[in-house]
């Protein structure tokens, strides 16, 4: 496969792992959903199961960002799309049960997405000489 046919195969790749690590995280929320006090034996289970897509999610968004460096993308584009992992897998571990987790999502997606667009603008062009 030539070159640049390999490079346009890579971005794609890249641009649907980021994707799905976001669509797991989101799944993952929803499936968790939020309590304000301790939830009942049964709704902990969710939030469990729930957790576990997030965590997946997570590691997935970084493992994006480890390509994204490895693909000699801009650093503020490693850096956003690694940010969902690290804001909402810290936000998850540090207390499962409340909204801290929903407004991390909220910080952290859109700027995902920007990184997604910065890549399809400069049409997954090296962008670091």
């Amino acid at each position: 496969m030539p070159l640049p046919r390999r490079r346009k195969a890579g971005t794609i790749a890249w641009i649907l792992l980021v994707l799905a690590s976001m669509v797991l995280i989101g799944y993952g929320i929803w499936r968790a959903g939020w309590h304000i006090g301790l939830p009942a034996q049964g709704e902990q289970e969710e939030v469990w199961v729930g957790r576990a897509y997030i965590f997946a999610g997570c590691a997935l968004s970084l493992a994006a960002a480890v390509w994204s460096g490895a693909r000699d993308n801009r650093a503020w584009v490693t850096a956003c799309v690694g940010l969902p992992g690290i804001l909402v897998g810290w936000a998850t571990m540090d207390s499962p049960y409340d909204l801290k987790r929903h407004l991390a999502a909220v910080v952290a997606f859109p700027m995902a997405l920007a990184g997604i667009a910065e890549v399809i603008r400069v049409r997954g062009r090296r962008q670091r000489d």
